[in-house]
């Protein structure tokens, strides 16, 4: 079974090369997304469809990558930084007008058998919507 660390990196990595097909292999059928927006998506086609929805929105990159996990293996946190353009006008957030940010930003995956069970997105959300505004 591959180890936990190197699932959430693999996961990291296809997101910033927006391979779909690669996230998919990685989570469980029923995977849980809690995002920086607070909404939970349940199930991988709503898990694909959400991360496209807002990477069209928000075209980031994620680097400075640490990792950590927890002493079961099962849970691993991603301390990086999300470097990207706000593209198109997301609700709830300032008008978008292709504005570069970069600003911390926290994964935390759940792993259950090598697979991505849940996935919880966090940021200073009045940081970003600062950063965004100008």
């Amino acid at each position: 079974m591959t180890d936990a660390q190197t699932i959430a990196n693999r996961f990291i990595e296809a997101l910033n090369q927006r391979d779909f097909e690669a996230l998919a292999r990685l989570v469980h059928e029923d995977v849980e997304l809690d995002s920086l927006t607070g909404q939970r998506t349940v199930g991988v086609g709503p898990l694909r469809a959400w991360l496209m929805n807002y990477l069209r929105r928000f075209d980031e990159q994620f680097g400075d990558v640490v990792l950590m996990r927890d002493a079961f293996g099962q849970r691993v946190a991603a301390d990086l930084t999300a470097r990207g353009t706000y593209r198109e006008t997301m609700e709830g957030f300032p008008a978008a007008s292709g504005q570069s940010y970069s600003i911390p930003s926290v994964l935390i995956f759940e792993i259950e058998d090598g697979a991505i069970t849940r996935l919880s997105h966090y940021r200073n959300i009045r940081v970003f919507e600062r950063a965004l505004a100008g």
